[in-house]
């Protein structure tokens, strides 16, 4: 094996009410350094292995630490991980943990990421993100029930090495290592209080934060864990996560009681939009994330492509982005968005409505469909104003192509998750933002119908085995070709129909500092800091 000794980055090319303190001295709280900030609801789930949707991935990372984490440059360096070993066939990675602990003292070691891991790919488990784990060797057939755990790539050798074997060589392995899904957790109390993310009184994590109070369906705080490996580069005392609605947190933010408003956790109503760049306080950045529409294929009348490809072609993408979101987003005509460079063109013309009106004409002129069964079909959304805006936009526009207004159920977002992960839809508006900036993180959520994240019902053998075949090759414009085919299949089946490619805005006071903001929507407060006033006088702010 070749040595690769990484300390500074490494990239590889190619729920019980509780509002109890954890009485420990890992835990330090001083208001004059507490930022709040607005997460606009109650999370599904702190547990690290079941967190799905950006908002529970971002409190995640800020409990938890894996492996590797991304640094202010959105590069890779190593997190817990002291050093690696890389086979020369990029197969096998032998990781060496450095000396840290749990915030409850317990040493963390390499048997806490193996406990983490196994109980994700149990059968009994519930998990929307176990896919990201079969990258490692036979995880989706132990998954699957197809092999005993006996038989997983990933081993650890003593507490303080793990060795993980890939089904192939996987250029982006480190990228996918900074995802919670390959997050740790305390073995010791997961395996004697299930419950353990459900109360503040058990929790356990190792990061930058740890949970000192949980008012449900009112805020969370996160307070420095002094017991954190780098806990001096923490400057941040405490962060107050509010559960407010998004017309309350402009206001708030307006008088200074919010430090941070908008994307990636909410959003900024479109009536403010126009204000805010007038006053040039609101900022914009590109966020690797499609808008789309999600289709239970299963549905009868959704079962046909045609009918699918033509409420695709009767959207007219363009105008929803200027007159309705009004937000920097780009109209979208494929799964993966542009910057990632597999389109070498639209998939489909944008607001085609010529065609689709042909098309609705076809299909309800044959035997197959009735005008009413069209009728009776839903386009289900959480509720916010600008989902309501979109979904307005898009039943106006089915119905100019179609002559028939489909349904719109605007549910709160519990039930409309808990509906996604039943198929209990017909149209559902959704959305996926990179967990690592890679094609393949956006096609193989579609890979399998099983899959958590899928909640299409549909799956294509082609575009399996385009996948699979993408994972075993080493040349990098072979690759992105096979990518491309595959997606071109994704967009022939239609099973989901893009709407648009995501920007962030947001605002943030000019005290607040060092908080880095991927392209992946991460928001990281690592390094933030409260600037004094006399420092915002300096530097003219």
């Amino acid at each position: 094996m070749r040595r690769c000794m990484i300390y500074l980055s490494l990239i590889l090319t190619a729920i019980g009410f509780g509002c109890q303190s954890p009485s420990s001295e890992g835990a330090t709280k001083m208001p004059g350094n507490t930022i709040k900030i607005n997460i606009v609801g109650e999370p599904q789930t702190l547990d690290p292995r079941k967190v799905r949707d950006l908002k529970c991935q971002t409190i995640a990372r800020m409990l938890f630490e894996g492996l590797v984490r991304m640094n202010r440059d959105e590069n890779i360096e190593l997190a817990l991980a002291q050093s690696v070993d890389v086979s020369t066939d990029l197969k096998t990675y032998t990781f060496h943990l450095k000396d840290s602990v749990w915030s409850n003292g317990d040493p963390v070691t390499s048997f806490d990421f193996m406990h983490a891991w196994k109980k994700m790919l149990s059968a009994d488990f519930p998990s929307d993100t176990a896919f990201h784990l079969y990258v490692v060797k036979n995880a989706k057939a132990i998954k699957d029930g197809k092999m005993d755990f006996g038989v997983f790539g990933a081993k650890a050798l003593d507490s303080k090495t793990l060795v993980i074997e890939l089904e192939n060589p996987t250029p982006y392995f480190l990228e996918v290592l900074a995802i919670p899904a390959f997050f740790p957790v305390n073995q010791k109390v997961d395996e004697e209080t299930s419950s353990w993310a459900q109360n503040v009184s058990t929790y356990v994590c190792n990061g930058p934060f740890q949970l000192s109070e949980w008012r449900h369906q009112d805020h969370l705080t996160l307070v420095k864990n002094n017991k954190y490996w780098d806990a001096p580069s923490v400057k941040l005392t405490s962060i107050e996560l509010q559960m407010l609605e998004v017309e309350t947190e402009l206001k708030m933010f307006e008088k200074n009681e919010l430090d941070w408003a908008g994307s990636p956790l909410s959003t900024i109503s479109v009536d403010a939009i126009t204000d805010l760049k007038k006053s040039n306080i609101l900022k914009s950045k590109e966020l690797l994330g499609t808008y789309f529409i999600r289709v239970n294929t299963e549905k009868e009348i959704l079962n046909q492509p045609s009918i699918r490809k033509a409420l695709a072609l009767a959207i007219d993408r363009q105008a929803i982005v200027e007159h309705v979101t009004q937000g920097n987003q780009s109209p979208a005509t494929g799964l993966v968005p542009t910057c990632l460079n597999i389109q070498e063109e639209s998939y489909f013309k944008d607001a085609d409505v010529e065609t689709a009106k042909k098309m609705f004409s076809e299909v309800l002129a044959s035997s197959r469909v009735n005008k009413q069964a069209l009728a009776d079909l839903s386009l289900i959304y959480p509720s916010s104003e600008r989902s309501h805006l979109i979904a307005q936009a898009l039943q106006q526009q089915w119905f100019e192509a179609s002559g028939i207004r489909i349904k719109l159920e605007a549910v709160e977002s519990k039930v409309y998750i808990d509906r996604i992960s039943k198929q209990d839809y017909s149209l559902s508006i959704g959305s996926w933002t990179a967990d690592f900036p890679d094609p393949i993180n956006f096609l193989e959520v579609f890979k399998y119908k099983n899959s958590g994240s899928n909640n299409t019902h549909w799956e294509n053998p082609k575009f399996t085995a385009l996948l699979e075949k993408s994972s075993e090759i080493a040349d990098a414009s072979l690759r992105k070709e096979v990518l491309a085919e595959s997606e071109r299949i994704l967009m022939q089946d239609m099973p989901i129909i893009p709407i648009f490619y995501y920007s962030m805005l947001y605002v943030n006071q000019p005290q607040l500092k060092d908080v880095v903001l991927s392209s992946m929507g991460h928001i990281d407060f690592r390094w933030a800091s409260i600037a004094s006033e006399n420092d915002i006088i300096a530097q003219g702010e």
